[in-house]
């Protein structure tokens, strides 16, 4: 067997005459990603070996003077001989098991190496051998990468911290955005503090993260924190705050989250943002002497929720006029964009998180397909491609010197190319997808599992776990996607499906990352994963395919996929429903575009087609109350072990829809309810036979036989159906039919569909009724919040919080909100719990599974999690574990 720690390699003499430096991230201050002075040659590029780590490699390399450094997912530093690849020295930082998912990359200043730790530690090692010289204990999470300007390095803390300090790691200087800007003293990470310090709750205008990095150029450092640009020019003893940057308005007035930035020689902010459901671009800040800012934008980059294209989700690469960009998305993978051209030029298909690297000739840059690829910057000429073995993502950039280009996999190697490297590998799999923390407390139990979008089965969107305030973080992590379900929990994992089509795994104890996939195709799919029995099913749909993604929930292997039509849009956030051996889905048909044919089926942007023929809007609204005849409602179950299609059933008799749908299972019966929209009339305006506007049936899972059929009560879009004690509640966005225009919740007996109660009017019911044993909640859209008696469907109790489209929780007898809000539900609606505000989006509520509260922000790429009660007492952040 090959060492662990060295695999063999074939080259002992690659040396160039002059050892080439590779300083930091991206190649300099300004994370330009730009050394032009760099040439490889592909063809001649061969594996000159790998060096296995201790965790995956989220972390770019750096090179200097014949030795490479890289800090692994655990926060271990190494320094590797970079011509026979033994590891020198490596150095374990602080933290416990909580130091995890680390990718603040080092960099190199004079004889010492700086990185950041998300223990909250300032690192500064001696480069010779290791030691450490100074550990600045910061309190706050570390995941921006240092940046060397100067005699000065700059860094800033997840919450928006930023430091000055010398080659030696002693401070200068240090400047606090949630102090100066928020006007917030208290501890940032202490939702309790938050909710003392505000007068209700948290939202937009309190985010304050600085998730992704800094840059800077001369003394002038720019600060990505809280949805804003900070420009800091550093006099020496303390900063000068230049201005505070915000990006211009642009579909929504929040502020967005940056997912990359980077500086251009004149020393232009090249910054990626995005506000909302794919509404993204890259915006271009020129800061004037004046200390003003002129704004433009990267032209092709805008991307919106019924255009073409996904958003990028990191920083730009800059060449003269010439801008370079990866994305997640097959076929527009890595990108040329040019001041005054409209349309990007793809230069390759490999879709990328990664951001790339300009070298003389080539663009370099790490694909979720886990290939590193060299791709020609004019476009033309051969594009080459190095696999890793286990086909992990490779997500940080490469380094690049002396001919080599090294760079980090996810697989927890470090992969070095060398021209005539021969090094066939044999590498043995260092499994980082194991748990290595397990979770713990009295809740650990899989029944306590929120283990599917709504909870469980039958769609209660509710249990009951104990939780009280205050509570406590436990971690927080990067998340480079956007998410619109509530975070699944089983096996001791956390899993989210990225819009984009990424899935990823996490310990719920540490929030570790144990694995990610990626599929190509994917568009938009807002659907939520469903753990059963470590097996992760996932609806992952795109305009040109859609599949059941069946995933063994350990490693992210793939055991099987089956293919499935339609569109999740906004309201089918749902995965399958296990009963027995099978996996039962639901969902339309027909043809999908960015941009629906007429204004019925789209959501703004309509694209007429020839010949009338009807195209729907991939994504449309919940109030689009019409359907091309093409959607077929359909009901699809499969064997869990092979994928096999066992029964599929088509409602298309009692019209046309499908998309806005529900299913729940309880008491092994399968019930289905969907909105064919206003057809009746729609079918009388055309001259045909009046139809019904929805249906809802119960059906034998095992077979698919149909035991009794409504047509008077179904949903209505935008809301799932739920099953508790015998009932179903049926909610929805629009009014049954267009001969009103009151909405309602009805209630029907489960055993043959007849009306229990219908609710008095109320604005809309979307996402889903929750159902628990004490409380039956509802809230519309904008967010007027309900709670009725379950008896009779009165309203007992109504509020309204100023959410926008919150889709909440119930962990009796909390409501869970956005930003960790908590709702007390039993005298009122007294809000106990608020804050901190990692989102700036309040389209997500969080869940409760194993005793835990867990967090995934829509917009601003963070996941998160707390504790509470006695689990509050024993487990602190690696921030403050000392």
């Amino acid at each position: 067997m090959i060492s662990r720690f060295l695999i063999a390699f074939a080259l002992l003499c690659c040396t160039a005459a002059r050892s080439e430096e590779w300083p930091q991230f991206k190649f300099d201050a300004r994370h330009s990603g730009n050394a032009a002075d760099r040439s490889i040659d592909p063809p001649l590029l061969g594996l000159q070996g790998a060096v296995a780590l201790t965790d995956g490699i989220y972390t770019a390399p750096v090179i200097s003077e014949g030795r490479i450094y890289v800090v692994d997912g655990s926060g271990v530093a190494f320094c590797i001989d970079a011509t026979t690849l033994k590891v020198i020295w490596k150095t374990p930082t602080q933290g416990g098991s909580g130091n995890c998912n680390n990718v603040s990359s080092p960099a190199i200043a004079g004889d010492y190496l700086h990185f950041g730790t998300t223990a909250g530690i300032y690192q500064v090692l001696k480069r010779s051998d290791g030691s450490v010289v100074k550990a600045l204990d910061v309190s706050d999470p570390i995941f921006s990468t240092p940046a060397v300007s100067g005699d000065r390095v700059y860094f800033v803390t997840l919450g928006a911290q930023v430091f000055s300090v010398n080659f030696a790691g002693e401070p200068q200087w240090s400047w606090d955005f949630v102090k100066e800007v928020i006007g917030f003293t208290g501890n940032r990470w202490s939702g309790e503090e938050w909710h003392a310090f505000k007068d209700g709750r948290v939202n937009w205008k309190d985010h304050f993260c600085a998730s992704r990095n800094l840059a800077v150029d001369g003394r002038t450092v720019v600060i990505p924190a809280g949805g804003r640009v900070v420009y800091l020019e550093d006099t020496g003893t303390k900063p000068r705050v230049r201005i505070i940057g915000e990006i211009p308005k642009q579909h929504g007035s929040e502020y967005p989250a940056a997912f990359g930035l980077s500086l251009g020689e004149d020393g232009a902010a090249y910054v990626q943002w995005h506000r909302r459901d794919n509404a993204a671009r890259t915006e271009i800040l020129r800061i004037k002497p004046d200390d003003t800012l002129d704004f433009g934008v990267v032209p092709g980059t805008e991307t919106y929720i019924d255009a073409p294209g996904l958003m990028s989700f990191s920083s730009v690469s800059l060449r003269g006029d010439a801008i370079y960009r990866t994305r997640p998305e097959q076929g527009y993978g890595f990108c040329r964009h040019a001041v005054g051209v409209e349309k990007a030029a793809p230069l390759s298909p490999a879709a990328s998180i990664c951001p790339p690297i300009l070298v003389k000739d080539h663009a370099i840059y790490g694909g979720l397909d886990g290939a590193l690829h060299i791709v020609p910057l004019e476009g033309s000429g051969k594009s080459w491609t190095f696999p890793t073995p286990f086909g992990s993502p490779i997500t940080a950039p490469a380094a690049v010197a002396d001919g080599r280009v090294v760079y980090g996999g996810e697989d927890g190697y470090l992969y070095v190319l060398a021209p005539g490297g021969k090094t066939v590998l044999k590498a043995e799999n260092l499994a980082p997808y194991r748990i290595r923390t397990a979770l713990s407390g009295k809740y650990a139990d899989p029944k306590y599992d929120w283990y599917t979008n709504y909870g469980n089965m039958a769609c209660t969107n509710s249990n009951a776990q104990g939780i009280t305030p205050p509570l406590r973080m436990r971690w927080i992590a990067r998340l480079d996607g956007t998410v619109k379900h509530i975070p699944v929990c089983g096996g001791g994992r956390i899993y989210t499906h990225t819009a984009e089509g990424q899935v990823i795994a996490m310990e719920q104890e540490t929030g570790r990352i144990l694995w990610r996939t990626y599929r190509p195709g994917v568009f938009l799919s807002f659907t939520s994963p469903l753990y059963h029995q470590e097996k992760l099913l996932v609806p992952q749909s795109g305009i040109h395919g859609s599949v059941i993604s069946c995933l063994d929930a350990a490693t992210g292997r793939q055991l099987w996929e089956a293919p499935f039509t339609g569109s999740a849009s906004w309201s089918r956030q749902f995965p399958p429903v296990i009963q027995g051996n099978l996996a039962i889905y639901a969902s339309g048909s027909g043809k999908y575009a960015p941009a629906g044919s007429a204004k019925a089926y789209a959501w703004n942007a309509v694209t007429p087609t020839s010949g009338g023929e009807e195209v729907m809007s991939f994504i449309y609204s919940h109030d689009n109350p019409y359907y091309p005849l093409d959607s077929k409602p359909r009901i699809w179950a499969w064997d869990l072990d092979t994928g096999k299609l066992v029964w599929e059933k088509d409602f298309s008799e009692y019209g046309a829809g499908g998309n806005d749908c529900g299913i729940a299972l309880m008491d092994g019966e399968l019930y289905y309810s969907t909105f064919f929209g206003y057809q009746s009339a729609q079918k009388r305006r055309r001259g045909e036979k009046p139809g019904v506007n929805g249906m809802t049936a119960a059906l034998n899972p095992a077979t698919g036989e149909v035991r009794w059929v409504t047509t008077d009560y179904y949903v209505t879009a935008g809301c799932t159906v739920t099953a508790k004690d015998g009932r179903l509640y049926l909610g929805g966005f629009n009014q049954p039919d267009d001969s009103t225009k009151e909405r309602y919740i009805h209630c029907l007996n489960a055993k043959d569909g007849s009306l229990v109660w219908r609710s008095a009017p109320v604005d809309s019911a979307i996402n889903v009724i929750s159902a628990g044993d004490k409380y039956l909640f509802s809230n519309a859209r904008g967010s007027l919040c309900q709670l009725f008696d379950r008896d009779t469907g009165k309203i007992a109790y109504q509020f309204d919080l100023d959410y926008a489209c919150t889709r909440f929780t119930l962990s009796e007898p909390f409501l869970m909100g956005a930003n960790m809000d908590m709702i007390d539900l039993r005298n009122g609606h007294k809000l106990v719990a608020t804050g901190p505000a990692v989102d700036s989006r309040e389209c997500l509520g969080s869940a409760v599974s194993n005793g835990r509260i867990f967090y995934v922000s829509q917009a601003s790429g963070l996941v998160m999690s707390a504790v509470c009660g006695e689990d509050a007492k024993r487990l602190a952040p690696a921030w403050e574990t000392r």
